[in-house]
């Protein structure tokens, strides 16, 4: 039996930040598009007055991606980080998880 007593917070951190960067790309892509295809008239009706994404063009869509890949990683980095400690707490208090490995 093997015994984890333990994971590395700042790795933890680094792998939840670079998958939350492709959530981020994925979503800002999916909302770029959407800014994109709906135009100013569009998202005024959806979102209120205050979002006229359509009016930016193709800049707009990749401001969004980028934005939004960014965003995303970094509160993905944030999460990595708390989950890890979160972890090692209860692993501590646990006792550990015990695996079977061959």
């Amino acid at each position: 039996m093997t015994v984890i007593r333990g994971v590395g917070a700042l790795s933890l951190g680094k792998c939840l930040g670079a998958l939350y960067a492709l959530f981020g790309v994925i979503l800002g892509a999916l909302m770029g598009a959407a800014a994109l295809l709906l135009g100013p008239t569009g998202a005024n009706s959806l979102f209120g007055k205050s979002l006229h994404l359509g009016e930016w063009g193709v800049g707009g869509g990749l401001l969004l991606v980028v934005g939004a890949c960014i965003l995303y990683g970094i509160v993905g980095f944030a999460v990595g980080i708390v989950s890890g400690m979160l972890v090692n707490l209860a692993l501590r208090l646990g006792g550990g998880i015990e695996l079977e490995l061959e």
